[in-house]
């Protein structure tokens, strides 16, 4: 398979009838997303999406990412010459409980960058607080600032789910829909014609959350018809082979690791067997949609499935005697 995808060798259409569509071209950006938990969670439940995100809050977590989100660029210029500093957070040494990290000012413009400590911001992890202190006076970096808004996004990011965990609830939803990722960068998808009308709510999903952004940076979202030809389907082939490949790959990895530890969860085992059995089921629907038979996978798909009934078989070994 060729390493690009010419996003011109679609057959694309913005409607028509959709028992002449092989399915959708879906793509979204989530930029720099930070959502109010809560907020997250009704959108989730208003639209049909399941949410994925816990209410569990990671105090360290959150600090690291307050911390790394203090990032300043100022060039000054002072008697015809311009020095460009920078200020932003590294780790310093931590003890117990405290987490600390130093805000220093980088002057770059030098033969040797100088480095100049402007702060200390710690964190105790047994109240769950943020402080600030050994705090100096600099003439180009507001350094009151920079601890203020890392005790603001401290807070923030205690409440808030970020781009990764709204990822994960995105690619979920995909997954359900037997999306299959293309090969190119970015969140491009292939939906099939059988859940195409599902789109449409994770359109309505990425809109409303925009809105609920924190960061104020817009997401994009968009989808376009792929029109049913042979050209469609021998591409589509190609892209559900080369993605599946690599789960199968995955799933043979997870299965030959329980069969060699000597797994002896029955519950583990058969839920790599119902995840098996699904991806053949996948599958035998794209070979429906694409109308071809996908023999490429046959070879991968032949020792999963022999893996997968040994798990079977030892789970159901394990029961018997758990009964007996």
């Amino acid at each position: 398979m060729a390493d690009i995808l010419k996003m011109n060798d679609f057959v694309a259409a913005t409607q028509g009838d959709h028992s002449h569509m092989l399915g959708k071209f879906l793509y979204f950006s989530l930029a720099n997303l930070l959502v109010e938990k809560e907020a997250l969670s009704d959108l989730c439940s208003s639209v049909g999406i399941p949410y994925a995100g816990g209410t569990r809050v990671s105090v360290s977590d959150a600090f690291r990412s307050a911390t790394g989100d203090i990032k300043e660029r100022k060039p000054v210029t002072r008697m015809g010459e311009t020095h460009i500093y920078l200020a932003y957070c590294r780790d310093n040494k931590h003890t117990g409980n405290v987490l600390s990290r130093e805000l220093v000012k980088e002057t770059l413009n030098q033969q040797t960058n100088r480095y100049e400590k402007l702060a200390n911001i710690s964190c105790d992890r047994s109240d769950g607080q943020i402080y600030c202190d050994n705090m100096v006076f600099d003439e180009d970096i507001d350094v009151s600032a920079c601890c203020r808004r890392a005790e603001e996004l401290f807070e923030l990011y205690q409440r808030c789910a970020n781009r990764k965990q709204v990822e994960t609830i995105c690619t979920n939803f995909l997954k359900s829909l037997e999306a299959t990722k293309l090969s190119i960068t970015g969140h491009m998808y292939f939906v099939p014609r059988t859940y195409m009308e599902k789109v449409d709510v994770f359109e309505d999903f990425i809109s409303l959350l925009s809105g609920l952004n924190q960061n104020n940076t817009p997401l994009v979202v968009n989808s376009f018809y792929i029109i049913d030809d042979e050209k469609q389907r021998e591409k589509m082939a190609e892209e559900f082979c080369f993605a599946v490949k690599k789960e199968i790959a995955e799933y043979q990895e997870r299965c030959d690791y329980f069969i060699k530890s000597g797994c002896q969860s029955p519950a583990v085992m058969e839920r790599w067997v119902l995840k098996v059995q699904g991806l053949a089921e996948k599958k035998q629907h794209y070979e429906e949609v694409l109308r071809r038979e996908l023999n490429g996978l046959d070879d991968e798909f032949s020792t999963l499935q022999f893996l997968a009934q040994e798990l079977q078989v030892r789970s159901r070994n394990i029961r018997f005697q758990k009964a007996a």
